[in-house]
Formats: structure tokens, sequence, C-alpha cells
């Protein structure tokens, strides 16, 4: 059984889910139910922690126009509903997905790529807004990216692209520090080799901190003082062996201008000058079983009073066929980083967050399944008042159509 479903979830939040089922399904309709046990749904240091049993429930549409052809159309959506036990105030969280994406080959040598996630959560995972801690509200992102490859002569082609992420938070304190967009167009000059092409490339990316004036004790912190633009140079390889192994990795330089560094000097560098990684591989071992892996260098936004944090991160997702009816998934990511700025409290301090996950999942019948799953959370943290662990296990019951 092969499910690619758009789902809200603790530990992960799957694009992939954008496409259908089964090749040539054109639409498919999915729904979960899971019992879970949360033992710090706050994300909080060890001595503030609660803990809380609840009910997940999750629907889901995906529509697929095209598969295989040379415009492929696909639109996902996923709603969750999250009901704790045991929390005061608002026990409930809503979170929706909504992603659509379209592939467009004009020719065999012209080719265009859109896609856009927009989502609405409380968790970090599925935000992917620079914080590990989880923040109550309608938190929104929204990210489109444009992509247009085309093939200039004989082994010389060119690849132009654009990307808009934005990140709102409900949150006040969150909001002032993570309210952000981002603007970004890169041009990359490709050698292909048939299986493995070369390429150069530059980025070009501008951030917007529009999350107002924070005032806390001894510091008025202004939000644009980190505005910034990013200048990225790299050189890179992409290699495809067969439909079941592919690689890529580009390794350069990022250098970044924070332009209103003079709002807030000495707590915001007036420039920073590192190194710039992105690697991944995907390669489908056998019939069902696939494993998906890569790392990546470079500066991001931080939740704290500072400009930016350098993370270091390395990340795996192996999903193995065990036998007909039984698939087992485990991922992980792990990340250091940096941060930079903020004065002597917290430049330069450091932080380590891992993310693990397992599950099994067993298909009762060809549409419907049952799965075990477990998560934990962990943030060691050099800046006091941060650091937590947190575990979560969930059993439950699915079905598609």
């Amino acid at each position: 059984m092969n499910r690619k479903i758009v789902t809200l979830g603790v530990a992960a939040f799957s694009a992939a889910g954008l496409q259908a089922a089964d090749a040539g399904k054109v639409w498919e309709v999915t729904a979960s139910l899971r019992g879970f046990y949360d033992d710090n749904y706050t994300t909080s240091p060890e001595e503030l922690a609660e803990e809380s049993w609840g009910i997940e429930v999750s629907p889901g549409i995906n529509l697929t126009i095209g598969e295989g052809t040379d415009m492929e159309l696909s639109v996902g959506y996923a709603f969750g509903l999250r009901y704790y036990d045991d929390r005061g105030g608002e026990q409930e969280d809503y979170g929706h997905e909504l992603g659509v994406s379209l592939n467009k080959a004009f020719s065999d040598t012209s080719i265009l790529q859109l896609s856009d996630s927009f989502v609405i959560a409380q968790e970090p995972e599925i935000l992917q807004g620079g914080t590990p801690l989880r923040t109550e509200g309608d938190n929104i992102r929204n990210t489109f990216s444009a992509g247009y490859r085309r093939v200039l002569s004989g082994n010389i082609g060119a690849e132009l692209g654009y990307g808009n992420s934005i990140f709102d938070y409900e949150e006040a304190f969150h909001s002032a520090l993570l309210d952000r967009s981002q603007n970004e167009v890169n041009l990359d000059v490709i050698y292909n080799m048939g299986q493995t092409e070369y390429f150069v490339g530059y980025k070009f990316a501008s951030t917007d901190f529009d999350g107002g004036e924070l005032n806390v004790p001894g510091l008025d912190f202004k939000s644009d003082a980190r505005d910034n633009d990013s200048h990225y140079g790299y050189v890179g390889v992409r290699h495809q062996l067969n439909k079941e192994f592919t690689a890529n990795a580009q390794v350069g330089a990022q250098y970044v201008d924070y332009y209103n560094f003079d709002l807030m000097p000495g707590l915001i560098p007036e420039d920073e000058t590192s190194p710039y990684v992105n690697a991944a591989m995907e390669w489908g071992y056998a019939e069902g079983s696939k494993l998906v892996a890569g790392a990546s260098l470079a500066r991001g936004a931080t939740d704290l009073q500072a400009a930016d944090q350098e993370i270091t991160a390395v990340y795996a997702q192996l999903l193995h066929k065990l036998t007909a009816r039984v698939h087992g998934t485990l991922t992980a990511r792990y990340q250091e980083s940096e941060i930079n700025g903020g004065g002597e409290k917290v430049d330069g301090k450091e932080e380590s967050l891992l993310l693990m996950g397992a599950s099994l999942t067993y298909a009762i019948a060809d549409n419907i399944w049952a799965e075990a799953a477990y998560n934990y959370d962990e943030l060691d943290s050099d800046i006091p008042h941060r650091s937590f662990e947190r575990n979560y296990v969930s059993i439950g019951i699915g079905t598609s159509y």
C-alpha cells in the first residue's frame, strides 16, 4: 500500500502528499483518527512541562490531473483537529494545510515548475519558522516557488528560480521576533553530462521583518533592525543513477548585509559571511522502501532577541516495507545552532535540537490501515529556561478512498 497524503502531525508535515496514492488515480479522500499522549505539549522546561491525553482527527483530499503528461496539476488539503483532555484554556488545536503544484513541459528542453504551500498551525515542525518552540494561535506560513529550466545549446542549460515565504504569528512575542517576508531569486548555469550535471549559481535573498517593536525589561527590540539582504555564490552537482537513486549537493558562501544594524548598535552586526551547504539524496532501494537524507548549513531566523542563527542540520527518513501489509518508518533530524548578535547574554550561545520519530503501519485492507507512532523532541540550549524534552505517543486508524 503506497500512501502519499497531505498530513498534519507532530513529527512530519509531508508536501509529498500532494500526489495521488495510485498511478492514474485522479483524486483521493483520506481520514484518520488517533488517540495520543503528549508529556510536554507546551515544549517547556521540565519543571514547567504539562502533559495530556487527547484525540486527533485529520481528514484530507488530494487531486492530481494529467499525471505523466506534459502538464501535471496537483492539489491537496488536510484539516487537523487535536483535542487535549487536560489542558487549561483552549483545549483544541486546529490546523490547515493547502498545497498546489504545477509542472509544465513546453518541450524536452523547456520546463516550468510552480508550487505553493499554505499552513496554519501551532507545531514548530509544521511551521518551519526558525524556532523549536511551540506557539499558540493561528500561526501562518506561506511558501511559493517557481522555477524555469531550459537547454540553451548542446550540454549547456540554465535555470531561473524565484521564491517567496511569509510568516505571521498570532502570539505577540513571537510575532515581534518572527513575522517576516522573504523574497529570493537565483540563476544557475548548468553543464549536463547525461546522468550527472554540474552547475554554478548565484542567489539573492531579501528578508523584511515586520513584527514591530518588542518592549521587554531593559531592551526595546526593533524587529526591522534585522532586515537584511543575502548574497549566495555556489557550485554544485546533481546525479541520477536511475529512477530509484538521485543525489544533489551545492557548496558555497553566504554574505549577509544587515542594512538597518544602526537601529540597535552593538546588538545587530553590520554584516556576516559564512559557509553555505545544501545536499540531499533519495534512494528507492527496494519495492515499497526508500531512504531520504540530507544536510544543510545556512543562516536562519531565531525567536531570540538577536540578529539570526547559523544552523547546521542533518536529517534522514527511512520507509521500509517489512511485509506485504506492514511498513515501518524512522525519521531523525539533528541541528546545531549558534546565535549571532543580541549582546553578551546570547551572542555565540549554542543550541542543539533533536527530533526523532518511529511508526509502524499495518494494512488491514487495501484502503484501511492501523498505525502506532512515537516521537521524541529535545532542545539543549546554553540559554536558561529554554531546554526541554517531549515525548508523544499515538495509536490510530485511517482510511482512503
